[in-house]
Parts: C-alpha cells; sequence; structure tokens
C-alpha cells in the first residue's frame, strides 16, 4: 500500500514552493508547509521524483493563499513563463513556435504534471482556444486549483514575447459543471522587446535541455555509488524522472548468473507491478500509455524500463528519446557495477579458496572437514546453498553431514534422510563413473524428487569426493533458480576444485583419526591403552562432586605365563581377547575398560555414591572371569587378582588412584590371589577445594589474566620507542588474589595443565595486540613463553594458525619465548617444531640465555631469531666483569645475526651501559612494570620524560 498518492508531481510542488520562498523566505516555506500538514521536507519535495496525493495539493495551495492572500494561485501559475522554473515545464512550454502550438500540446502535458486531471482541447486558432479542464471522479473540486490552472494557461504567450492571453472561465466544476471550460485569446502584436522575450524564451528551452542532460550524467554516476544490486536497481527507477516525468516506473532485469528476474517499480501497486512486469518479460506491449525502451549496451540487455501514464493518457513524442537515453546511461552504470561485482566476487572467491585451503590444512576430523567444505561452496561457487554427504561402505548409503544455506526445517530433513545406492540411479552412476552431476528436481528419482523438494534445491550439481577409485562422500551445490549453461560450466569447474581439495583433506582426517585411535587404544583387544584410560580417569575424578565417587578396578590375570608356555602365544592373545569381551559385557555404558599392558586389565567406575557399589561390580566382574574359556579346542579356566581404589569428593589425582588400586592388586596376589583387594577409601578435604581442582577449571571461569610488559628500543636518537610487549599470565584467585606464576605454574606443569594454559595466554595475547593503538611505523609485537610440553603438543600449530587468522595479525609481530634446558633440547622433534613455527613466519626468543646447561650448544641447535639475556647478567652492572660478558653475548649475537633483548633493566646506570654497549631493545621495572593494559604512546611518554628529567637531576647534582 502506497503511503501518498502519486497525482501531483515535484514541478506543481517546486513551482509554489519557489513562490512562497521569493516573496517570504525560507521561514514561509516552513510555514506554509505546517499549515498544509505536509511533513516531507522541502529537498524531498523538490526532488524531480516526488509526487504527492491531490488533497495534499489542495492544502498547500489553502495555506499559500492564507499566507499571501486572494490571488496568489493565479500568480503562481503565471509565473511558469518566468525564468529559473521547473526544468521540464520550461522545456515543454518553450519546445514549439507559437502559442497556438503549445496550446494544442496541452492535454498530453498534463500526465506529466496531474493523474487526476483531463484537459481536452476544445476549439484552436491562431489567437484563440477554449480548453475543457475536468477533474476526474472521486475527487472535490478546488476553485483554488481552477485558478492555478488559469494562471498556467494564460502564461503560454509570455514566453513568446507576447502579452498574456486574456481568460474567461465559462463553466466551473466547482459549480456543479462536467469541467471547467477557459476561453483565452491572445494578441500575436510583438512589442518592440518581443526579440528580447523570444530569445529568452529558447535561452530558456536551452538551459532546459542541458540541465536535463546534466541530470540524467549525475544519475549515471550516482547508480554505481552502492555495492548493492537491489539498491542500484532502485536507483535506477527513482531517477528516471530525470529523463521523462512519469507517475509510474517499471523495472524488469534479468540477473546475469541466472535466478529470478530482478523487478523494482515506483507509484505501482504490488499485484499491478507483477502483472505489468510479467508482460515485459513475455515481451507484450504494455498499451499507448507506456512508453517501454531496452536498458542495453554493447555488452548485454540488462532489462526492461517503462514510464507509465493513466490509462487513456499518452506520452510526448520525445519521451521515448529521452527514456532511451537515461536507458544507455542506466545500462552503461550496470556494466560497470557488474564489473566491479564480478571483481569483488572474484576476490572473495579468492580469500575464500585461501582460507579453504587453510582451514583444511587443520581439520582433525571428518565432520569438520565436511563442515568446512559446505560453509565455502556457496561464496567459491555461488551458489545459493551447499551440502557434503559421506559414504558409509557397509550401509552402501549416502548420509548428510554438513550444509550451508538450508532453513532449519530443511536441514532436519536432509540430515535425517539417508540415500541409499540401492534405490538410487544417480549414485549407482556416481559410484561407476566417478564424474560430477547435475541433478534436477523434475527429472530426478522419486526417492530424490521427494528429498529435493523437501529441501527446496531444484537444481543440484553433485561432485563425488575420491580416494583412487574409492568414494569418500560428495560435495552437493544447490540453486533455488535457473541454472544456465554459463552458471552450470564455471561452476562445475570450481566445485570439482574443491571436491579435490576436500578429498584429501577426508583422506588426512581419516588417516589422522586411524592413527590417533592406533596410539590411543590396544591393537589386539580394541580397548583403550593406558595413556587413553588416564585421560578418561582424570577427566572423571575432574567432573567428581561432594558425595560421589570415582573407582578404579585393575585385574592381572594369574599364572597367563603359563597359558602361553603350554599352549602358545597365540593362545595367550585369544585368552585375553575373550577377557576383553567378557569385561565388556559386564560394565555399566559410561564405564571404561582399558587394557594397560601385558595380562593387566583396568575398569573405571564413575558417578559412585559409596564404595560398596564398586566391590559389588568388583565380584561381578571376577565371578564370570572366572567361568571356563575356550581356547584350543579346550576348555580352560583361569583366575583373577583384583585391587580396588575408591576416591571421594573433589581435588582427586589420577595417578595417585591407579597406583593405589594397583598396590591393592599386588595385595590380592600376595594373600593368595583369585580375590579382590581394597584399597582404603579416599575423600577429598571438605573444607576448601585443592589448588589443583581450582586450577583445571580457572580458564573456563575466565579468573586468567595477561599483564604486559613493556619493551623499549633504546639505539634511536630521538629518545627511546615501545616496541611490543611480554604477555605474563597472572590468575585472578577468587580465594587468594591475583596470583603472580610463581604460586601456580608448577602445579601446572606436574598436573599436565600447563599446555592449556600457554595455548589460551598465545590467543589472548594475540587479541589484545590486535587491539593496541600504533604509535609508529614498526608493527607492535607481542611475546609469550612457552613450556617445553607446549612445545611439543600436536595443537600448537593450530591454535597458532587460528589466533593470527582470528585477529589478522602478520605472524612477524608474534614472539614465541622458550627457555633453554636439557629437558627441552632432548626432546625428540623440538627442532622440527621450531623449524615449522618459524616457517610460518613466528619468531622464537630463546629466554633466559646464559643460565642453562649450554648456551653456545642452543645456538648451534636450534633456531631461534632472539635471545634475551637473563637477568642474573644484568643486575651487576656496571661491574667490569659483568659488562664484559654482556658485551661478549651482543658480539656473539652480532655474528649470528640474532637480536638481543636485556631482561630486568632496573637503574638508569644499567640502561646507559648497555645503551653505550650496542643494546638496542630493553625491558625492566626501570621502563615498566607490568600492567593489565598496555598503552605504548603513554609509556613512551613517561618514560622519555622520567629519563630526560633524571638526566637533568643528575647533571645539576654533578
Amino acid at each position: 500500500m502506497l503511503a501518498e498518492a502519486r497525482e501531483t508531481s515535484s514541478a506543481t510542488v517546486t513551482l509554489v514552493l519557489r513562490f512562497v520562498r521569493e516573496r517570504g523566505g525560507v521561514q514561509l516555506v516552513a510555514d506554509v508547509l505546517a499549515a498544509a500538514g505536509i511533513i516531507q521536507s522541502v529537498e524531498e519535495l523538490e526532488q524531480i521524483s516526488t509526487w504527492i496525493g491531490y488533497d495534499t495539493r489542495i492544502r498547500l495551495f489553502e495555506a499559500v493563499t492564507e499566507a499571501l492572500g486572494p490571488g496568489t494561485m493565479f500568480r503562481i501559475g503565471e509565473s511558469a513563463a518566468a525564468d529559473r522554473v521547473h526544468p521540464a515545464i520550461a522545456q515543454l512550454l518553450s519546445a514549439f513556435a507559437s502559442p497556438r502550438a503549445v496550446y494544442n500540446q496541452l492535454p498530453r502535458m498534463v500526465p506529466k504534471f496531474s493523474t487526476t486531471s483531463t484537459l481536452a482541447l476544445v476549439t484552436i486558432s491562431p489567437t484563440d482556444a477554449t480548453l475543457s479542464f475536468h477533474l476526474h471522479d472521486g475527487y472535490a473540486p478546488s476553485r483554488l486549483d481552477c485558478e492555478y490552472a488559469q494562471g498556467l494557461f494564460s502564461a503560454v504567450p509570455r514566453i513568446f514575447g507576447l502579452e498574456s492571453a486574456h481568460t474567461v472561465q465559462d463553466e466551473c466544476q466547482s459549480d456543479g459543471n462536467l469541467a471547467c471550460v477557459y476561453h483565452l485569446t491572445w494578441s500575436r502584436r510583438l512589442h518592440w522587446w518581443s526579440w528580447r522575450s523570444g530569445r529568452r524564451a529558447a535561452d530558456r528551452g536551452f538551459a532546459a535541455l542541458r540541465e536535463q542532460v546534466q541530470r540524467i550524467q549525475l544519475a549515471e554516476a550516482d547508480l554505481v555509488s552502492s555495492d548493492d544490486i537491489g539498491e542500484v536497481l532502485a536507483r535506477i527507477v527513482g531517477r528516471a524522472a530525470a529523463a521523462v516525468l512519469a507517475p509510474s516506473y517499471l523495472f524488469v532485469v534479468k540477473p546475469t548468473h541466472g535466478g529470478a528476474p530482478l523487478v523494482h517499480f515506483s507509484g505501482l501497486a504490488d499485484d499491478r507491478a507483477a502483472e505489468l512486469a510479467g508482460r515485459l518479460l513475455e515481451g507484450a506491449s504494455l498499451g499507448s500509455s507506456a512508453v517501454v525502451v531496452d536498458v542495453a549496451s554493447t555488452r548485454q540487455v540488462h532489462g526492461r524500463l517503462a514510464a507509465l501514464y493513466s490509462r487513456g493518457q499518452k506520452p510526448m513524442d520525445a519521451d521515448r528519446a529521452l527514456l532511451k537515453a537515461y536507458a544507455s546511461h542506466a545500462a552503461a552504470a550496470l556494466d560497470l557495477f557488474t564489473a566491479l561485482e564480478d571483481s569483488r566476487r572474484e576476490e572473495s572467491r579468492s580469500t575464500a579458496l585461501l582460507a579453504l585451503a587453510h582451514e583444511l590444512a587443520t581439520a582433525g576430523s571428518t565432520t569438520g572437514v565436511a563442515d568446512i567444505i559446505a560453509a565455502a561452496l556457496p561464496t567459491i561457487v555461488a551458489c545459493d546453498a551447499a551440502a557434503v554427504l559421506l559414504w558409509d561402505a557397509g550401509l552402501a548409503t549416502l548420509q548428510a553431514v554438513a550444509c550451508d544455506g538450508f532453513e532449519p526445517g530443511e536441514r532436519e530433513v536432509l540430515f535425517a534422510t539417508p540415500i541409499p545406492a540401492a534405490t538410487t540411479p544417480e549414485l549407482i552412476g556416481l559410484l561407476t563413473n566417478h564424474e560430477p552431476v547435475l541433478v534436477r528436481a523434475d527429472e530426478a528419482s522419486p526417492l530424490l524428487v521427494q528429498l529435493l523438494g523437501a529441501i527446496g534445491a531444484p537444481n543440484v550439481v553433485v561432485v563425488p569426493m575420491l580416494d583412487g577409485d574409492l568414494l569418500l562422500g560428495i560435495a552437493a551445490a544447490v540453486w533455488h533458480g535457473h541454472l544456465t549453461p554459463e552458471v552450470h560450466c564455471a561452476a562445475m569447474t570450481r566445485i570439482v576444485g574443491v571436491s579435490s581439495q576436500g578429498a584429501t583433506a577426508l583422506q588426512n582426517a581419516r588417516l589422522l583419526a586411524t592413527v590417533r585411535h592406533q596410539s590411543l587404544h590396544d591393537s589386539l583387544t580394541g580397548l583403550p591403552n593406558r595413556v587413553l584410560f588416564a585421560e578418561r580417569l582424570d577427566h572423571a575424578l575432574g567432573e567428581n562432586r561432594a558425595g560421589t565417587g570415582t573407582a578404579v578396578m585393575f585385574c592381572d590375570l594369574d599364572n597367563f605365563k603359563k597359558v602361553n608356555d603350554d599352549l602358545g602365544h597365540g593362545a595367550g592373545d585369544e585368552l585375553l581377547r575373550q577377557v576383553a569381551a567378557r569385561l565388556r559385557s559386564q560394565v555399566r555404558p559410561g564405564d571404561t575398560i582399558g587394557r594397560l599392558g601385558g595380562d593387566e586389565f583396568a575398569v573405571l567406575f564413575t558417578d559412585l555414591s559409596c564404595q560398596s557399589t564398586a566391590l559389588e561390580m568388583a565380584r561381578r566382574i571376577v565371578d564370570n572371569l572366572n567361568l571356563p574359556f575356550h581356547l584350543a579346542g579346550r576348555d580352560l579356566r583361569i583366575s583373577t587378582s583384583v585391587g580396588v581404589a575408591v576416591y571421594t569428593g573433589e581435588g582427586g589425582r589420577g595417578e595417585r588412584l591407579l597406583a593405589a588400586a594397583d598396590t591393592a592388586m599386588y595385595e590380592a596376589k600376595r594373600t593368595g590371589r583369585n580375590q579382590i583387594a581394597v584399597s582404603g577409601e579416599t575423600a577429598a578435604d571438605s573444607s576448601k577445594p585443592s589448588l589443583e581442582t581450582e586450577l583445571s577449571v580457572a580458564i573456563d571461569r575466565n579468573e586468567m589474566r595477561l599483564h604486559f610488559q613493556p619493551v623499549f628500543n633504546i639505539s634511536g636518537a630521538n629518545g627511546i620507542r615501545a616496541v611490543g610487549a611480554e604477555g605474563l599470565i597472572r590468575w585472578a584467585h577468587p580465594r587468594l588474589g591475583l596470583l603472580a606464576p610463581a604460586a601456580f605454574l608448577p602445579l601446572a606443569e606436574e598436573t599436565g595443565m600447563i599446555t592449556k594454559l600457554d595455548l589460551w595466554a598465545m590467543g589472548a595475547a594475540c587479541a589484545a595486540l590486535a587491539g593496541w593503538s600504533q604509535p609508529g611505523d614498526e608493527p607492535l609485537h607481542v611475546a609469550v613463553n612457552l613450556a617445553s610440553a607446549t612445545l611439543v603438543d600436536p595443537r600448537l600449530l593450530p591454535t597458532v594458525r587460528a589466533a593470527l587468522t582470528k585477529n589478522h595479525i602478520s605472524p612477524r609481530r608474534l614472539i614465541l619465548e622458550v627457555v633453554e634446558s636439557r629437558a627441552l633440547i632432548d626432546l625428540p622433534g623440538v627442532v622440527e617444531r621450531l623449524t615449522e613455527l618459524r616457517q610460518l613466519g613466528i619468531r622464537i626468543s630463546l629466554d633466559d640465555f646464559g643460565t642453562g646447561f649450554s648456551t653456545l650448544a642452543w645456538l648451534n641447535s636450534l633456531p631461534v631469531d632472539q635471545i634475551k639475556i637473563d637477568r642474573t647478567f644484568i643486575m651487576d652492572i656496571p661491574s667490569r666483569s659483568s659488562v664484559a660478558l654482556v658485551q661478549g653475548i651482543l658480539a656473539l649475537a652480532q655474528k649470528l645475526e640474532i637480536e638481543v633483548v636485556a631482561e630486568g633493566v632496573e637503574t638508569v646506570d644499567q640502561l646507559d651501559t648497555l645503551r653505550e654497549s650496542g643494546c638496542a631493545l630493553v625491558q625492566g621495572y626501570l621502563l615498566g612494570r607490568p600492567a593489565a593494559i598496555f598503552d605504548p604512546a603513554a609509556v613512551e611518554r613517561a618514560n622519555n620524560g622520567d629519563l630526560i628529567s633524571g638526566a637533568t637531576n643528575s647533571n645539576s647534582g654533578a
């Protein structure tokens, strides 16, 4: 529903407001609009595409008359022949050679300014004319409207240097007549000043034409100022009034890349616009009341543009040429927009391809790979939706595991519908030919017809992901609209490339899953091995709450060696498999069974209310294992010695509980075998939680903090300059306050939580770095310490990549610090890991340099970019021996092209000595203590001011 009827064009409104402005200024204009109840701004009302309703027009006429007195509307109409009138009026009135020609064309001009009236020419001669002006049914006649029309009609001769026409109104619709009838007479006698008036009329005509051309050109420039196609098309419709004044406009575009036509319009109801758009697309005529042109360039036909008048009203002869000229400008604008859009799309596609390669390289599971591919396909392929389905060879079905661009209900249907090969010919062809296929919903097999209809996917390009000849799954790109051959061909090439990358990533993910499974499971029985069992035990103890317990049952087969000796190792292996099967049959779904090595098994029981529950389950298992096993054609009985340990409450340690169960098991063997021994029940100290328990959840509870100590470059002549900061972890303990690293990092290393803390610190440091202000041209850096265990942890590289990508940080701005130690140099793969980090662009720093087992061996063995001289060498400066050691380290580093940072600078003498020795980078309490917020500009100002002040005081004291 239209907010304002389009019944009076801006030409009339502009003429009225100009007249009022010339007599009373902008304040009178505002007063008139307020009195008329018009809420639109003056700028909006005077826009060439603006139309208002008949009722609004009459209220405006009444307000103007009230403000300026009777006869005002006649004078406003008569002013249409003056200078600076609306370009459309000036062009129309000056386009003919005589008043008679103008009056003859007036009936065709009226629709450009009003849709509520019809003008008819009754009689015409060289010096007189009779006009019939009829207000359509449903509108209340107004004498002011009649007065305005009289002024407008009488002004026509004046533009040709003649006196105004004398107007006699024979009939008025306000008096109940069918129309207002005007008889106009004018003299053809020219005055001495006629040549000037004629010249001005011609000038106005040319000026109006120039202004109209300028409007069209400006419209073209404005059309491409947006990167949204909908907004661009709406602007084309909105600016069409710059070429041809009409009550309504319609623009229909066929998208370049397929899909439903785009329809934009103004001045039409939705259903009427849809009807006319359909006729335009079919190439049908819209009748004599419409001007229709193609919006086309030498490159392509974009669509069709129509200017529409009321039924029965005909456009001017020049309207088609003007609209066609505007359409050519619009086509040029659309060409430019299309080129820009293609460029943006290619840039987005290139970015998406790079991101795809990076994300696939770090994906750790098949479902993770599928999610990445499904999310990337719409951008890379320019489709509406995408899905990835994986092949289950055992069930011979495809199952959707990831999708993007579907509604929640469609997604649910897709995930709930497996596609069996037996009843899907398209799938059989895919398995046989290994070629991409286009599946159309109206041509598919019955199952696919039903599925594609339910998920709104009429056109689907399906590409197999293969490992040699083995089908891993498919990538599917969906188009909701018509898929043109050009789009299909381009999309096919791109989706094949994506699916090829996806197939490689799926192979790697499956291989990784296999390796991961093998590394955590016993190859003989398929049970979790000691490593996985210990992880689950630690997790179970971490989930313990007051009053709940966790138990470990440690089982050892009695005299197992005799089975191997008497029946052979094959029989021994079979016995172990049968024991594993019996254990599986006796435990609850949430319990864990592990083979810890040899003939040792362990069972983890969780969520226990008391020790007796664990003992009951242990007895049931022992009784079951006492039943005979069938091995090598004979029945064999074995016995089992079992130790049970239970921990109740929070703060348990897995290795301690497992050791207690192991000890209990040996007690059972010592006292006669084939029995159960129980370790003393242990419970947490309920008075307060253990520090270990609190540390395990500190990150999840957002208790960890990073403080930053600035690093400065002191080599410049203009003072010191902040170049970055070192991130130092703190724990905002809810009971103990802010804890320094020494209070909790040793515990973290002992309990295996150090890597989790390090990875959190690295991510938090990157996030902080992204938000720092940049005081100079050189980018700031941030340094983070890594423990030995973190350095060789497989999660490090993916976490580093993700943090850099998420925060849009160059790798060169991240420094990872490692501490020299004998343990680290002996870790397998440490050199390779450091090399991988440097290949990413990350810099490696050797912290506490000079305090480890062999400094020179480190520099010779490890790929490092920076060394940090330990504070123990700095604290004795300016003693001669310390200065000599520091200068020796600086000389060695310079030869090896390694950057040096001096830590622990706390006095001005130390700072001056380091500067004189050629050390460029320093950090320490003198220049800045660790703080939660790092403001490089502020610390620069503070230190430069303090140091200058300190130097001045020192000189004056001397």
